[in-house]
């Protein structure tokens, strides 16, 4: 019952990202700083408590302030955690295609060897298009895919409330 509550949900929440990308994007943006956050007070506190050896407590100390600082960073400046992370993904992008379309040339055997090379200019054109224009088309490009991504977890949620079976046996 809980999966098909929970399944529910992220349906609900995809169709909220669609309506709303603007305010879910920075809203994941804060929420991840907030991770961040937490997770650098916690290399601190294990710094702090490690009976180890002192090189190990500062380093492990060091990393905390790193990563308590770099989330003040993003939750201070979310438009331009926002601009880096659509470039971030641009680039992870152009870099795929690339790579999609060397694969392609160099092995594969006629319609695997079109889909690769095709697939990698398709890549290759979106991730232009995101670089020319993040924000008029790389941020719904990420709200779009966010909300993909909560749509196919709901229905498998659901799927599995549903039907009564575990994700291994749906995944298998």
């Amino acid at each position: 019952m809980l999966q098909i509550v929970l399944g529910g949900i992220c349906i609900i929440l995809s169709l909220v990202i669609i309506l709303y990308i603007g305010p879910a994007v920075f809203s994941i943006i804060i929420i991840l700083s907030i991770i961040l956050l937490v997770i650098g007070i916690e290399r601190i506190a294990i710094g702090i408590i490690n009976p180890r050896s002192g090189r190990s407590r500062l380093v492990s100390i060091g990393i905390g302030l790193l990563i308590i600082g770099v989330s003040i960073i993003l939750m201070q400046f979310p438009i331009f955690t926002l601009a880096i992370l659509i470039l971030l993904g641009a680039i992870a992008l152009l870099l795929s295609g690339i790579s999609r379309i060397v694969h392609g040339i160099r092995g594969g055997t006629g319609r695997s060897k079109a889909l690769q090379i095709g697939v990698g200019i398709l890549s290759i054109g979106i991730s232009i298009l995101v670089m020319i224009h993040p924000v008029n088309f790389g941020l719904p490009l990420l709200g779009v895919i966010i909300s993909i991504a909560f749509l196919v977890s709901g229905i498998e949620m659901m799927a599995v409330g549903i039907t009564g079976r575990s994700r291994d046996r749906i995944i298998s």
